[in-house]
């Protein structure tokens, strides 16, 4: 990743450092979404430039601690030896959300993640032409929140993505993606 593209992430935690604390977020039987920003660092065996991309995220609390969450992410970047293949990266993401929640009005609410899903190539190179692939796709990692108001929260994640190629684009080998991600979310409903 471009150290350009950290500052960003460095303006959201300045900003969350100087908002006020909150009252209570997760709730049962609530709703939470919001966008992200995600940055993608690719294993070295894909060859394809690390970059950030976007995402968005939506999920249902069961209870405060047990959440199941559907996250739909996507990046434009290029082959990280020649620059000259336009790769389109995208993944879609159902997971379990456990938070690690013990007071009705924590402000900080660190949780562990882990889900299924599928990652998906789309090739172009100009001289040969295009190409796409879809894997399957586990992931697993944590993170944390930072409620400023009862709906209103500052999001962090790390997650490791593994998966198999298929000899379409990525020969059939197990490829581990690492992610960091910054997003708010906003919690509605509940009680």
């Amino acid at each position: 990743m471009r150290p350009k593209t950290l500052l960003l992430p460095a303006f959201l935690l300045v900003l969350l450092a100087a908002a006020s604390p909150a009252l209570a977020q997760n709730r049962s039987e609530s709703w939470e979404f919001g966008p992200y920003f995600v940055g993608f660092d690719f294993d070295n065996e894909i060859e394809i430039e690390d970059e950030w991309g976007g995402g968005f995220r939506f999920g249902y609390n069961f209870v405060p601690m047990h959440e199941i969450e559907i996250a739909f992410e996507a990046v434009d970047t290029e082959d990280d030896v020649f620059h000259l293949i336009d790769v389109k990266v995208s993944q879609l993401q159902a997971n379990y959300v456990f938070n690690f929640v013990f007071d009705r009005r924590q402000k900080v609410v660190p949780f562990l993640t882990a889900g299924l899903g599928a990652i998906r190539f789309e090739v172009d190179e100009p001289f040969i032409g295009s190409d796409e692939e879809t894997d399957s796709l586990f992931n697993m990692g944590g993170g944390v929140r930072f409620f400023f108001t009862r709906q209103f929260n500052l999001r962090l994640d790390a997650r490791v993505v593994s998966f198999t190629g298929d000899n379409v684009i990525l020969r059939d080998r197990d490829y581990t993606n690492q992610q960091l991600s910054v997003g708010v979310g906003w919690v509605l409903g509940g009680r």
